[in-house]
């Protein structure tokens, strides 16, 4: 090992990242599950997703389940991103700086964050599909939302 990878200043800065992300983990699983809960934070968050295409949609139970299964994708995706970099800052605050397995958590952070970008627009679209698919035939709607956040 290197004098790095022995660094009690890299063990510390890691140790506290487990628990960041570890905490960041647990309080995104839990907001998620309360955004469909509440009323409010669901059209907040379709306001966020869609913009004014999400202002007037009408929240029935079957419109949330599928808004929930729409969105249970991109935050699979995340969760999955923060579970490497936790395991990544985990070898970090063992000592383990430059392995395989340190890599392969890296690249699969990597691949997240990538699929994310790719993600976003899908899932605004396939969010409106999801709350406008049982309107009546000529007042469904698609659209293509992109942000600066996607």
């Amino acid at each position: 090992m290197t004098a790095f990878a022995n660094s009690d200043r890299l063990r510390r800065f890691s140790n506290a990242m487990v628990i960041v992300t570890s905490v960041g983990m647990a309080l995104i699983a839990v907001a998620m599950c309360l955004v469909f809960v509440i009323p409010e934070w669901t059209h907040n968050l379709l306001l966020a997703r869609l913009g004014e295409a999400g202002r007037n949609l009408v929240l029935t139970p079957g419109r949330v389940a599928a808004g929930a299964a729409v969105m249970a994708i991109p935050v699979a995706v995340l969760l999955f991103g923060l579970w490497q970099a936790r395991a990544l800052f985990a070898d970090f605050a063992g000592g383990r700086v430059f392995t395989l397995a340190t890599t392969r958590r890296l690249r699969n952070f990597a691949a997240c964050v990538l699929a994310q970008a790719a993600l976003g627009p899908i899932s605004s679209t396939a969010l409106l599909l999801a709350f406008t698919f049982d309107n009546p035939p000529g007042s469904r709607q698609l659209g293509i939302a992109l942000s600066t956040n996607d």
